[in-house]
């Protein structure tokens, strides 16, 4: 951890975030994120390379690397291709993503080394009387499920969305809505249920409280025993901002700190 603290500073520079564990019952150090990234040119294809740690998931190194760019840059209704590649270097697989927009409608695919095809989908917005729908559906291979993912604006400020889960093997459904609202600006609030896990999560989004980083705060709500709603939430909070990562191990109590500028 120690190699790892001289060594990130320098490598993990455009946003880092940390991540406290329940509040509500004594908060304390969760997780330390950060990402780097910087646009490159290999003779004519410009591509972005992403770097991602995570101190939980392989604490010593990145996480994982990614490229991502355009294969063919369309216009109006010509096609435009797209990809995301992505090495994870605590799994060592490598998947990849390919996206392709023409006449207002994209369709991709993700492939990985390990499972090969995982996904494929497509995503086009429609006209619904008077609203707009955002429409996407999905083939998740490996699972064997169909997925239709919803979503429309609610008013000015306001936004609902909607995802179904069909097993054809079981036949199993699953449900999961949503509500998004712009308190104002820099500030918003999102409600997720799940019925089939009764579970409700509402999460707090405030870029207004603290300049140049970004304040989230959600709270999980079993929602099977109502008589104990609030003694069984969880409160987490999470600080994302601008800065280079810095991270410190203290000798014996094992208490982790960082620092971002």
């Amino acid at each position: 951890m120690l190699a790892a603290a001289t060594v990130l500073p320098a490598v993990l520079g455009n946003t880092a975030e940390i991540t406290t564990s329940n509040v509500r019952k004594g908060a304390a150090f969760d997780n330390i994120k950060a990402a780097w990234s910087k646009g490159l040119s290999i003779g004519d294809l410009k591509t972005t390379l992403k770097c991602n740690y995570d101190y939980n998931d392989n604490r010593d190194f990145l996480k994982e690397v990614s490229l991502s760019g355009d294969l063919m840059e369309g216009g109006d209704d010509d096609l435009a291709v797209s990809y995301e590649a992505t090495h994870n270097f605590k799994s060592k697989a490598t998947s990849v993503k390919v996206s392709a927009v023409t006449s207002g409608t994209t369709v991709s695919a993700d492939y990985d080394t390990e499972n090969q095809l995982t996904e494929v989908s497509a995503q086009r917005s429609v006209d619904v009387g008077d609203q707009k729908v955002d429409v996407s559906p999905s083939w998740l291979v490996q699972a064997k499920t169909a997925r239709v993912k919803l979503m429309s604006k609610l008013g000015d400020k306001g936004s609902v969305s909607a995802q179904v889960d069909y097993g054809t093997e079981d036949s199993a459904t699953s449900y999961e809505v949503g509500y998004t609202h712009d308190l104002d600006d820099g500030r918003e609030v999102t409600a997720t249920f799940k019925p089939d896990d009764n579970n409700l999560e509402v999460e707090y989004v405030d870029t207004t409280f603290e300049k140049d980083a970004t304040w989230t705060a959600t709270a999980s709500v079993p929602t099977d025993d109502a008589s104990n709603i609030l003694d069984a939430a969880k409160v987490t909070l999470k600080r994302s901002s601008s800065g280079t990562l810095a991270v410190a191990a203290a000798s014996g109590g094992g208490r982790r700190r960082k620092k971002t500028g």
